[in-house]
């Protein structure tokens, strides 16, 4: 039942249109300077699908892609910008919720949460209590 949910609300390729934000996230995360200014000029593709019992999530911004393949309530591990976390994906309320602990202990718990709202996916990311709170607003890609 959720699967085919997130397939009729998410599924599809989205461009970033704007963000807010986005570097305070970035230091946090303590991403150099250089790559800061990088990153804060690009404005990456996601690709949403449903693929079995798996969401997956393919990444593009410029040269580089990445690809999070998941079940939903499983852990698993992956490396989100240079930092190896042990993450959780739910669906609830609508949205596509993930809980990102570092297994650095020095870095803080990201709460990622997707939602759409009217015709864009908007991917909100808050780290620790409410430390920094990053939002990124994408629009559907025609096909």
């Amino acid at each position: 039942m959720a699967l085919e949910e997130i397939k009729e609300k998410f599924a599809g390729k989205w461009k970033q249109d704007r963000k807010e934000n986005f570097e305070e996230f970035l230091k946090v995360m303590k991403i150099n300077y250089v790559m800061r200014k990088m990153m804060n000029n690009v404005n990456p593709e996601e690709e949403i699908s449903v693929e079995d019992d798996h969401i997956v999530v393919r990444f593009k911004a410029g040269p580089m892609t990445k690809e999070s393949k998941f079940k939903l309530n499983e852990e698993f591990e992956e490396e989100r910008m240079g930092i190896m976390m042990k993450i959780i994906g739910r669906y609830e309320d609508g949205k596509i919720k993930m809980e990102c602990s570092p297994t650095d202990k020095e870095m803080k718990v990201q709460h990622a949460t997707r939602e759409r709202v009217g015709e864009e996916v908007l991917l909100t990311v808050v780290v620790g209590d409410g430390d920094v709170t990053c939002k990124r607003y994408f629009k559907r890609v025609p096909t």
